[in-house]
């Protein structure tokens, strides 16, 4: 599986945005540096800001209805899908991993093996965001967390009828972007899936829309708007 990945004018990979089922280029003259543990730059990513998050909760908001509107079993299919395709690119997904954290290879398979269960059998969670159907979630790390952290959050959320936008931490989003174009490849509908690469600009657009509620998934302890009262 290889991401899509561009090139800027040092022929140093660019990471795009994830928007409405495709790589999303940014006009942007702003990039973070994504290194490995020698310092090496490995990509960059672009910062993005306000008209990506426009994009993005577009593509989001014409996904919804018809996601929302499928059989609940429809939806729990399509992220069993997920969880095998990322047990057949687990290689690809701890390479990313390592690289890009520093972990060794072997705990990177670890994690991603963890991440495939977390997708396959966290689903029942779903009942902890029934609400959410309709609705549109912006998925936010800013620290170097686990895949099996990410896709606790997103998954049930997904299965309970919502759509997602994640802002992956922008010096390590490489296996959260791979898993936005995984989803792609396994047949969930463009705009259910989203990925906005940026920092600070980002979570500044995302809080100007009234219809997104934003998810800080990097604590664990936190409430998150999403969960009943």
């Amino acid at each position: 599986m290889a991401m899509r990945e561009l090139k800027i004018e040092d022929a140093t990979p660019v990471l795009p945005s994830w928007i409405h089922g495709r790589a999303f280029l940014s006009l942007t003259s702003g990039f973070a540096e994504v290194r490995n543990v020698k310092g090496e730059v490995l990509r960059r990513t672009p910062l993005c800001g306000a008209d990506e998050v426009a994009a993005a909760v577009a593509g989001a908001e014409a996904a919804l209805p018809a996601w929302s509107a499928l059989p609940d079993g429809e939806r729990q299919n399509f992220l069993i899908a997920w969880s095998a395709a990322l047990e057949k690119y687990a290689l690809h997904f701890a390479h990313l991993i390592a690289e890009e954290t520093g972990v060794g290879e072997a705990a990177a398979g670890d994690e991603v093996a963890a991440a495939a269960v977390a997708l396959r059998t966290g689903l029942q969670s779903a009942t902890s965001v029934k609400n959410e159907a309709g609705k549109i979630a912006a998925c936010v790390w800013n620290t170097p967390l686990a895949l099996e952290v990410v896709i606790k959050r997103i998954a049930p959320i997904l299965r309970a009828g919502g759509v997602i936008i994640v802002k992956p931490r922008a010096q390590s989003p490489g296996a959260v972007f791979a898993l936005c174009e995984l989803s792609a490849r396994v047949g969930i509908p463009a705009g259910v899936v989203n990925l906005v690469q940026g920092e600070d600009a980002v979570l500044a657009a995302l809080a100007e829309h009234r219809n997104v509620r934003i998810v800080q998934g990097f604590q664990d302890t936190i409430q998150s708007p999403l969960q009943e009262k």
